[in-house]
């Protein structure tokens, strides 16, 4: 029989393609704001997100089964549909709004029409999740190899050539900011939360809780490192009032006669996580969805909820204006609560069972 589960590594490189990208493009302006210390953002969040993780994996977080399921099988089927409703709500919301960006992004640089690009950037991440979760998987394995090479030869073009004093030159009232900057970078990578829908597909395996912890570790180090190269060709008052800092940085590393249009071919490679990102909240909405009809999940399904995530995309400025406030922020941060509290739930069930 072959087997469907993909293994905790593939899990979290998932997570590392999907959160990479969106962490070096989708800060807000709260971050910028910190000023010099901006960089210290990334680090206190993935501190926290690090310390999270160490606790819920200390045991094994599920049983058989996804977390929607599990929901279903110790509160019952109305409940795990009515949590299963609210998740898919939230989860169209959040796939429609970026679906919005990356046709917005890629549709300045083509100068085309960011309902196309958006159309065509749907299907792409449609065809990876009709494939189940472990073709979505060994994709994202490749996928990933691109993006962590390609963010090396930012980080190696650009860390040599940066003003220091725009990094190291801290203020108190800047310090104060931080908080408020961690909580919107932890609002940005709280969008990757929806993979713990997916956890019931992944094998056990020892070491299991280094390779989450290192890997988060990791993720964390490189946006961090991320707004440090901005900060330091930029200044945090230019990142702040121009729109996708990190683009704009890129296109400064080029040199003359080569690599003149890094910033397109950065903003393409980007693409691949952008589509990773779409691919694994559609893959979570369709389970959704499944679990809210009682059915399994379906191909047919899958594209259905597809088609509504590009009808609900249509209103370019509306998404425009979403994208620069704090409802995804705020919300982000909600729905991952939500479902840490589910899970400490779930496991805290089981033991009492267990006893």
């Amino acid at each position: 029989m072959t087997d469907r589960k993909i293994s905790l590594g593939q899990w979290m490189t998932m997570l590392f393609l999907v959160l990479l990208p969106l962490g070096t493009e989708g800060l807000s302006s709260c971050v910028w704001e910190v000023g010099a210390a901006a960089w210290l953002c990334p680090l206190l969040a993935g501190a926290v997100v690090v310390g999270v993780a160490a606790c819920l994996s200390r045991r094994p977080i599920l049983g058989r089964g996804d977390l929607g399921e599990q929901i279903s099988q110790r509160w019952g089927n109305r409940t795990g549909r009515v949590v299963a409703g609210i998740f898919f709500l939230w989860g169209i919301y959040l796939t429609t709004a970026h679906a919005a960006r990356v046709g917005g992004r890629l549709s300045d640089s083509l100068r085309a029409s960011p309902v196309f690009i958006t159309a065509v950037v749907l299907v792409l991440a449609g065809w990876l999740a009709a494939g189940g979760v472990p073709a979505f998987a060994r994709a994202c394995e490749i996928f990933a190899l691109a993006v962590g090479f390609g963010f090396l030869l930012i980080f190696l073009f650009g860390v040599f050539r940066l003003e220091w004093e725009h990094v190291f030159l801290w203020r108190w009232e800047e310090l104060a900011q931080v908080p408020r900057g961690t909580l919107s970078v932890g609002g940005v990578v709280a969008a990757g939360g929806y993979g713990l829908f997916l956890l019931g597909d992944v094998r056990p395996e020892r070491g299991g809780r280094r390779v989450v912890l290192r890997r988060l570790g990791t993720l964390f180090l490189l946006i961090s490192a991320a707004v440090f190269l901005v900060l330091g060709r930029l200044s945090a008052a230019l990142a702040e009032k121009i729109d996708r800092p990190f683009f704009q940085m890129v296109s400064g590393l080029g040199f003359e006669g080569a690599f003149q249009r890094l910033e397109e071919l950065v903003s393409a490679l980007w693409v691949l996580g952008d589509a990773a990102l779409l691919g694994l909240l559609l893959l979570c909405l369709n389970r959704l969805l499944a679990q809210v009809f009682h059915r399994e999940p379906s191909q047919r399904m899958g594209w259905g909820v597809t088609g509504l995530v590009f009808l609900g995309s249509v209103n370019v400025s509306y998404w425009n204006d979403i994208l620069s406030g704090v409802i995804l922020s705020v919300g982000n941060l909600l729905a991952l609560l939500a479902l840490l509290v589910l899970l400490a739930a779930v496991r805290q069930e089981k033991k009492k069972q267990k006893k």
